[in-house]
């Protein structure tokens, strides 16, 4: 079969199969306790409120059981809340209102947008011989290595490029997102792979963000009618707004004369909504656990003691999740928690729930004790001895080459300077929109309605974290990139209240003068602009990965996905195959492989660098050895490591011997840039597939 066929298929059957780890449980949960009132709710919206807390539940739930008692107790556990959904359903047997009907409808339509959108720009594209793929599958290469080592091996994983002589349990990193798509994955079968799931998992982040702007707005404003169903399709829309990065990268492009694969390459990032839910599923999954956290306070206010500690313990499993979806992501809102908590003792307002949130943070802490625990015991990697996060001014990146050679004291200052200019590209309408939003709410405002003050606190942790910290792991400024998630949900959802102010208003467009006309030029201007930046940033994800790569490099493509489904349908699963791990981000061996590895740097978390450079050289050798004219040498490497089959490339050194050494033993598989070979002792075992 065409294999876009099998991947559009593939994430389709994930997609349907997902609610059964992202919006049941939430559903059971929320009828169960009947939080934010769920019982008094249309149908459509308790679906909502059941996506939105499934982030909340299901990873720390699917977590805990997996991890402390069996994969197939996990499997069960989904089943009784499936069986506990039907019985609900039965029981209240839902109908629908006129209205309920009009704006399911509306929510059908733009769910199946979004989700052709996804899936078509995340899948690979077969044209003939060649293979084309979205620039996402730079990161995927992880995921999806990671999400198929939680199907064969359980959670923890056991991790798939690093085998030192024994298994080792890959802790090092935030995983409980790949729980959930390990989860569909086996249910699946055949017909779901780890990458179906990765990509449905995707699809579902923006369903996810789409429902929780929706219940933010409905918990914040109290409107339950078609205003708020109006708001909800604004806040919506506003998830295709981004910066003004166009106008850098149309600059940078026409300068170079090259095609880059994101918007955002041009500077310190702060992606557009859409390339985070495509690109960091996880990351935005924590942000949605996080709010649905600070919902659950909010809901909690005014309710008697033992309804808040009830309603704070679901908030407390909310946090938990977080923690394991995105540590980055997390330390905002643990900020932003701790002086909230503050906030509420020197208001003297709702003091109540001081008590209930501090239980909520330890509840957190024990149910994410055995995650902390394995995350602590694998940090011994390359970056060990020293912290993993230090303190820098967001860095404006087209100033960078002059200001290098500048004193650390004289850099900041410069940094800090260009920090408004930073921000006004980064964040373009919702920049505007934060700053219009102070105008159009005073004191009163802030009296009346306790999400304000909690909205300012959580963008001011986003802020005071994204602008003033970085992460230290890898090169990459990780930390400034996700911290800006809450900060961005808080500006969308003021994007909101600004646009009804000034441009979705009941006053006709020509009595709109003077100032408030100026205002409304200005927003709709940026607005224009986000909205092109996105439409960018979606092309260039889809289409700029072949014109960077080239028509030689789709075809190699095509041959290594045969290749990696020739050893999924015919090699025992617990063979140990090995590529060249000098060739670093070997695209294919990570989206497509299914057997352990002895190295490679996909999932190098935890590996001591020290240890992952001298395990490479030693492995490496084989694939770099061009004069040989037999297989001793490459046998005794093989015993050696375990290795039972060679992935060989034509780029690899060795593969100028393949002609001398076919003679002598044949290959498993063969085609144009690819063969396989057995060594060491699988070399003269039988083959049972």
């Amino acid at each position: 079969m065409n294999f876009t066929l099998q991947d559009i298929f593939g994430a389709a059957l994930a997609f349907c199969l997902f609610p059964l780890v992202i919006v049941i449980p939430g559903y059971v949960v929320g009828w169960s306790l009947d939080l934010f009132d769920f019982r008094l709710r249309q149908f459509i919206v308790r679906l909502g409120i059941g996506l939105a807390l499934s982030f909340a539940v299901s990873p720390i739930v699917l977590y805990l059981t997996s991890s402390l008692l069996s994969f197939n107790f996990t499997l069960l556990t989904l089943a009784g809340f499936a069986a506990a959904f039907v019985a609900i359903i039965l029981k209240d047997k839902p109908v629908f209102t006129v209205e309920e009907k009009k704006q399911s409808k509306i929510l059908f339509w733009i769910g199946i947008g979004w989700t052709a959108f996804a899936i078509l720009s995340l899948i690979n594209i077969q044209w003939g011989d060649k293979l084309f793929l979205s620039v996402t599958s730079f990161d995927q290469t992880t995921r999806v290595s990671i999400i198929d080592a939680m199907t064969r091996t359980g959670i923890p994983p056991i991790n798939p490029s690093y085998y030192p002589g024994h298994p080792v349990q890959l802790t090092f990193l935030y995983y409980f997102w790949y729980i959930l798509g390990s989860m569909i994955d086996a249910i699946g079968g055949r017909y779901i792979d780890a990458r179906a799931a990765l990509n449905a998992s995707s699809v579902w982040a923006g369903l996810g963000l789409m429902a929780v702007i929706a219940l933010y707005l409905r918990q914040r404003n109290a409107n339950n009618g078609r205003a708020g169903w109006r708001s909800a399709r604004i806040g919506t829309g506003l998830l295709s707004v981004s910066g003004l990065d166009i106008l850098p990268i149309i600059l940078l492009m026409i300068r170079t004369g090259q095609i880059v694969g994101s918007v955002d390459v041009w500077n310190t990032w702060i992606p557009s909504w859409i390339a985070s839910a495509m690109w960091v599923p996880h990351h935005v999954a924590a942000l949605i656990a996080g709010l649905s956290v600070m919902m659950l306070a909010q809901f909690a206010r005014g309710k008697p003691a033992s309804k808040q500690f009830v309603i704070l313990a679901i908030a407390g499993l909310g946090f938990a999740s977080a923690l394991g979806l995105s540590i980055y992501v997390t330390l905002v809102f643990v900020v932003f928690w701790g002086i909230w908590l503050m906030a509420l003792f020197f208001q003297k307002q709702d003091r109540s729930l001081i008590l209930p949130m501090v239980f909520c943070g330890i509840l957190a802490i024990l149910l994410a004790s055995p995650f902390l625990m394995g995350l602590l015991q694998g940090s011994g990697s390359g970056g060990a001895g020293r912290l993993p996060i230090a303190f820098e001014i967001r860095t404006f990146l087209q100033l960078e080459s002059f200001v290098k050679e500048w004193t650390p004291i004289a850099r900041s200052l410069i940094m800090l300077l260009v920090l408004p200019i930073n921000y006004i590209f980064e964040l373009g309408f919702f920049f505007m929109a934060g700053l219009y939003w102070f105008k159009i709410k005073d004191k009163k405002n802030f009296q009346s309605n306790p999400f304000y003050s909690a909205e300012v606190i959580l963008l001011s942790a986003a802020f005071l974290i994204g602008s003033c910290l970085r992460s230290t792991l890898i090169t990459s400024n990780d930390l400034g990139w996700r911290a800006w998630l809450p900060g961005q949900f808080i500006l969308l959802i003021w994007g909101v209240d600004v646009l009804e102010n000034f441009v979705f208003t009941s006053k006709p467009v020509s009595s709109i003068t003077g100032e408030a006309k100026k205002n409304r030029n200005l927003l709709l201007a940026f607005l224009s602009i986000g909205i092109l930046t996105s439409l960018m940033d979606a092309v260039l994800l889809r289409t700029a990965w072949p014109i960077m790569t080239g028509p030689d490099v789709t075809r190699k493509y095509y041959s290594a996905r045969l290749v990696y489904d020739y050893l999924r349908d015919n090699i025992p699963a617990d063979v140990i195959t090995q590529n060249n791990p000098l060739m670093y981000t070997d695209r294919p061996s990570g989206l497509y492989g299914t057997h352990q590895m002895v190295i490679s740097d996909r999932t190098a978390y935890g590996v001591p660098a020290d240890v992952f450079t001298n395990l490479t050289d030693r492995v490496g050798v084989i694939f770099m050895n061009e004069n040989i004219n037999d297989w001793q040498f490459t046998d005794e490497v093989c015993r050696k490591h375990s290795i039972d089959i060679l992935i060989v490339e034509d780029t690899d050194p060795f593969w100028n011997n393949i002609s001398s050494l076919k003679v002598q033993r044949s290959p498993l598989y063969e085609n144009t840039h690819y063969a396989l070979f057995t060594c060491g002792e699988y070399a003269v075992l039988p083959l049972e597939p």
